[in-house]
């Protein structure tokens, strides 16, 4: 069956989508290999098996494919018709066409070995389109046109299964290192072509799990047909660099926005739980035997499944439109919620502006515990503070819990992306950690952690010490990559964050009782304060000289507190919040004498407990509904192990100011870091 529906998608007001066009391969190709002589075309039987009245149209899926799908959940029309099409009108021109090829790649080799129209040649066709488009609707339109609209780009599985490892030619000479740097360049020139053509909205998509396919899998899989790794590691170091060189032409070119769709994670997410999402069989396709039927050899002849809905892959290479189903709509809704709450679309444009030419940030480095914290605790079996399961990571990218205490960027990572650095801010001990990652920053924090030594024993967290040494030993790879000279100035010319002090007041203090024997509240703090100096000072001899110390936020505000110790009406436990302000004065007051004894640095005191304090208390001017309870289970004590896949979680995390019981969400998150950025940023300097 083919489904029909009205757009879905909700758009904000301020977003205009009147065209969306489509580059790339047989993902989105809508017929435009029709009329070329190549094995490359599906307009034969079986395939259209469900499409609108049985048709062959040269989709290669039994149904809609992306392109088709993408325009249907935008409202803008029911498919996007191929450019090369004899029955195109000019009517169509107006809301977008499709470009993309079956077979073709970012690899020239790739569109020749087929044949298909190579990437290049589907630019000039854009360009060609563009022209024509001025001679519909007039110049003055088209211009418009061309800026609101979105253009898709689908590429890079067949460079690495057919180009790479298939025909093998390319091996002589890339290793899969270099050739996915050669795609990514490749990629980037047609990006920029696009932009030259007028284009101002690009969104291109990261190569799929490609060794999950079936014929993958039949040809590289083993015996036991498994997900043939290693063209799935090919993929994900592409998509890496992929998703890096995007932030580099969003940077280069400010009045475009240049998005990375990760459909990777999505679409594995399927594969690996594909009875979660309704289908019976993943490592099949419905057409012939399933194992490796693709184009010609899937045709008239070979029989097909009874229940395509039943299966994820279609033939040997794509998936069903039921699959698409799953995985296109909640793409498109992720970016245009994010579009809606200012990001998304102009995600990797600096928010924060960097006024001066002495002002200049190279790299940012994070310490601290889970507020910070992108995943160094996730291979600590020894600790409880870990989140790298479900629901943590549910509104991240694929729906992925990565490690980060929150339903998704954290920070860490609101940090560099308003600096305009880079999208996330990896975690050192990520075992994934690239090392071009180095010289932008690392995140050495860890969830559990503070300044109190026996805090982080009390979790097994990675002491705020242990955080030096890790800092230590990252300088040292980091000159290994850049050289001495590049080290030095990367790391004079660095930001260092530190975000701790929550755990000390409210775990090894008042909850554990541990230190109540030593010290009463106000000699607590003192020792505080003289242990996060000498960690300061520890940094410092490493060569920093810019370091940000983040205040200890209205602990007895999060909805753990308010439950323990808040009383029968949950209010905020007064006596935790008065020893955080007692410890942020004595913390703004040593800064200030670290300033004085280091004149070439820059210790700055960053305020987040009011800042803080006043979205929690003033929740509904910032647009929330919920302050005292987070949006995991009941939301009064669940943290860490005891949010996870077996709680519910709310409708709408968007109401909430927390998402477990100590976390606040990315929403407020989104509210609280950017004007601190704004008010600190120039005293770095």
């Amino acid at each position: 069956m083919c489904w029909k529906t009205k757009g879905v998608v909700k758009l904000p007001a301020n977003l205009v989508v009147p065209a969306v066009f489509a580059l790339g391969d047989s993902i989105m190709d809508t017929g435009n290999n029709n009329n070329l002589l190549t094995p490359a075309k599906c307009n034969y039987p079986p395939y259209g098996k469900d499409f609108e009245g049985g048709l062959s149209t040269g989709r290669c899926c039994n149904g809609k494919v992306p392109s088709d799908l993408v325009v249907e959940e935008l409202g803008i029309k029911t498919l996007l018709p191929p450019y090369s099409d004899p029955n195109l009108t000019p009517q169509d021109l107006a809301t977008g066409v499709c470009f993309a090829s079956s077979a073709a790649g970012y690899d020239p080799a790739t569109s020749a070995l087929a044949p298909a129209t190579s990437m290049l040649d589907q630019v000039k066709l854009f360009k060609e389109y563009a022209g024509k488009l001025k001679g519909v609707v007039g110049e003055e339109r088209a211009n418009f046109i061309l800026t609101n609209g979105v253009v898709l780009v689908v590429a890079g599985s067949d460079d690495i299964a057919n180009t790479y490892y298939g025909a093998r030619f390319r091996q002589l000479q890339f290793d899969v290192a270099a050739y996915t740097d050669f795609m990514v360049k490749e990629a980037s020139d047609i990006v920029k072509g696009l932009y030259e053509a007028g284009a101002r909205r690009i969104g291109v998509f990261s190569a799929p799990p490609i060794g999950c396919v079936p014929s993958q899998r039949t040809l590289a899989g083993g015996i036991q047909r498994d997900c043939a790794h290693n063209y799935n590691d090919a993929a994900k170091l592409f998509n890496s660099k992929l998703a890096n060189q995007l932030q580099t032409l969003q940077h280069n070119f400010p009045n475009a926005t240049f998005r990375y769709i990760d459909v990777y994670n999505p679409l594995l997410d399927i594969i690996l739980n594909y009875n979660k999402y309704g289908f019976k069989v993943v490592d099949r396709g419905c057409c012939g035997t399933g194992i490796i039927e693709v184009a010609e050899l899937c045709n008239h002849l070979v029989p097909t499944c009874p229940n395509n809905s039943d299966y994820v892959f279609w033939d040997s290479f794509h998936p069903t439109e039921a699959a698409y189903r799953k995985l296109i709509p909640p793409i498109i809704q992720k970016y245009v919620d994010e579009y809606s709450r200012g990001i998304g679309m102009e995600l990797g444009k600096a928010e924060v502006k960097l006024v001066g030419e002495n002002m200049t940030v190279t790299a940012v480095l994070v310490l601290g515990d889970s507020i910070m914290d992108t995943g160094n605790n996730n291979n600590n079996m020894k600790t409880l503070a870990r989140c790298n399961f479900r629901p943590y990571g549910k509104d991240f990218h694929g729906g992925i819990p990565t490690g980060r205490f929150g339903n998704g960027k954290v920070p860490s990572d609101l940090i560099v992306e308003e600096l305009g650095i880079k999208e996330l801010l990896p975690a050192y001990l990520d075992p994934n950690l690239q090392p071009g990652d180095l010289a932008t920053g690392v995140c050495f924090a860890s969830g559990g952690t503070g300044y109190d030594p026996l805090t982080p024993k009390l979790a097994s967290a990675i002491s705020l010490w242990d955080q030096v040494e890790l800092l230590k030993e990252y300088i040292v790879k980091l000159e290994g990559v850049v050289g001495e000279s590049r080290r030095k100035f990367i790391i004079s010319n660095s930001v260092a964050f530190v975000v701790a002090g929550s755990n000390d007041i409210s775990n090894t203090y008042f909850l554990s009782h541990a230190r109540q024997v030593e010290y009463d509240v106000p000699a607590y703090t003192d020792f505080m304060v003289a242990s996060a100096s000498n960690l300061f000072n520890q940094i410092y001899a490493l060569g920093i000289r810019r370091i940000g110390v983040l205040s200890a936020p209205p602990i007895g505000c999060v909805p753990f507190q308010r439950t323990l110790l808040g009383g029968l009406d949950r209010g905020c436990a007064r006596n935790y919040n008065d020893a955080a302000q007692l410890f942020n004065s004595k913390l703004q007051t040593q800064i200030a004498s670290l300033n004085r004894n280091f004149p070439d640095a820059r210790f700055v005191y960053i305020d987040v407990y009011n800042p803080l304090l006043d979205i929690i208390l003033n929740y509904q001017n910032y647009g929330f509904k919920v302050p005292d309870r987070g949006c995991c289970g009941t939301g009064e004590l669940e943290v860490a192990f005891l949010c996870n896949h077996l709680d519910h979680t709310c409708p709408h995390v968007f109401d909430y100011v927390f998402w477990d019981s100590f976390h606040p969400t990315e929403t407020v998150y989104r509210k609280l870091i950017p004007p601190i950025l704004q008010k600190y940023l120039h005293r770095f300097f």
